[in-house]
C-alpha cells in the first residue's frame, strides 16, 4: 500500500491506495490534531480498523506551502505545522516520504479527472499539438494557489512547476477595488491577492461592502456564499462578484503569464460551492479584459473542477511513480 495526503491550512485528505487507485480516504479537520504525526497516526489507526494493511511502502505529501526541491522538512504556509519527511518515517511505519507542493499534486492529478468531474466555463481554442500547450491550475481555498504543467513532458515527473504566485501584490481596477485596496491596506499593510482570493479573503470582501452600508457583521465564508446565492443579501452577493471579479482577473494574468492554451483549471473546495456564479457573474469578464491580448485569453479553455480530492489524486500518483527503495 501507498500512502497519499493533502495537507491544507484547515483540513487534510488522507488516503490509502495502490496502482488500482484510492482505497481508504479519509477528511480530518487539522484543527482535531496537534500536528501532522498524530494526524497520520489517527488515520493509520482507523485504516487497520477497517481491514487494511497497517504497512505502507511509500508516502507523498502534499502540502499547502513551498516545497524546496528535495526538501525532507517544509512548513504550511496557513498554519504553524512543521512536516518533516525523515521524522515521519522515523516514527510511523509510513515508508520513504516524499513532500511536494499542494499544487503541483493538483496538477499531476488533472489527467484523472472524468467528464463528470468538469464544468466547462470557457471552450476557447483546442491546443496545439505541439508548442504551447501550458496547463494551469489555480483555486482558492485557505490560501490561493498556482502551478503550471508544461507541456511536452511527463505531468507526474519534471514538468511541473511549482510557484507562490498567490502572494502578488493586489492589482485593483476600478474605483471600487482602489477603495477596498485601501481598506485592506489600512488593516494589513500589503495587500495580497491571497488576501482577497481565500476563504478570509471573502470575509474581507464582504466586510467591506457591510462597512460601505453601516453593518460590519462578520460571517462565515459559507453562509456569505448561501446568502449570496439565495438572493435578499446585497452585501453578500455584492461581496461574492467583488471576490470573482478580482479571482477572474488574476486568473487571467496568470493565463497570460504562462499562456494556457492548454486550458485554465480551477480547483479547490470554494470552487464547486460558488459554481452557480461563477459561470454567470464577473469571473469570465474580468479573465478575459486583457487590452490588446483579449483574443488570447478568449482561446484559453477554463474549467471548474467539482473534484475536491485532485490535489490527493497527484499526490498518489506522484507515491506510486517514486523509486522504490529496498528495505
Amino acid at each position: 500500500m501507498f500512502l497519499a495526503a493533502d495537507i491544507g491550512g484547515t483540513k487534510t485528505l488522507i488516503a490509502l491506495g495502490d496502482q488500482a487507485g484510492i482505497r481508504f480516504q479519509q477528511r480530518i479537520l487539522n484543527d482535531d490534531h496537534a500536528g501532522p504525526t498524530t494526524l497520520i497516526a489517527a488515520f493509520l489507526r482507523s485504516a487497520q480498523e477497517a481491514g487494511w494493511p497497517a504497512e505502507v511502502e511509500q508516502t507523498c505529501l502534499a502540502l499547502a506551502g513551498p516545497v524546496p526541491p528535495g526538501a525532507t522538512s517544509a512548513h504550511l504556509t496557513n498554519r504553524d505545522w512543521l512536516i518533516d519527511g525523515t521524522e515521519l518515517n522515523r516514527t510511523l511505519a509510513i515508508g520513504p516520504v516524499r513532500l511536494q507542493n499542494d499544487f503541483v499534486a493538483s496538477a499531476a492529478g488533472i489527467s484523472t479527472l472524468t467528464p463528470a468531474e468538469c464544468v466547462t466555463l470557457q471552450a476557447g481554442e483546442a491546443a496545439p499539438a505541439s508548442g504551447s500547450g501550458c496547463q494551469l491550475v489555480i483555486g482558492p481555498g485557505t490560501g490561493l494557489g498556482v502551478a503550471a504543467c508544461l507541456p511536452g513532458t511527463d505531468a507526474g515527473a519534471v514538468g511541473i512547476m511549482a510557484s507562490e504566485a498567490g502572494h502578488l501584490g493586489f492589482a485593483a481596477a476600478g474605483k471600487e477595488q482602489r477603495d477596498f485596496l485601501e481598506f485592506l491596506a489600512q488593516r494589513h499593510g500589503r495587500v495580497t491577492v491571497e488576501r482577497i482570493v481565500s476563504g478570509s479573503g471573502l470575509v474581507e470582501c464582504r466586510e467591506f461592502c457591510s462597512s460601505n452600508e453601516g453593518e460590519r457583521t462578520t460571517i462565515s465564508p459559507a453562509e456569505i456564499t448561501r446568502r449570496a446565492l439565495a438572493g435578499g443579501d446585497p452585501a453578500c452577493a455584492r461581496a461574492l462578484d467583488l471576490f470573482l471579479a478580482i479571482f477572474g482577473a488574476f486568473a487571467g494574468d496568470m493565463a497570460l503569464c504562462f499562456l494556457s492554451r492548454g486550458g485554465v483549471f480551477l480547483v479547490g473546495g470554494i470552487v464547486p460551492k460558488i459554481l452557480p456564479r461563477l459561470s454567470t457573474g464577473p469571473f469570465l469578464a474580468a479573465f478575459n479584459d486583457k487590452a490588446e491580448h483579449a483574443g488570447i485569453a478568449a482561446a484559453m479553455p477554463i474549467v471548474a473542477v467539482l473534484a475536491e480530492d485532485l490535489g490527493l489524486r497527484g499526490a498518489l500518483a506522484t507515491a506510486l511513480a517514486s523509486p522504490r527503495t529496498s528495505r
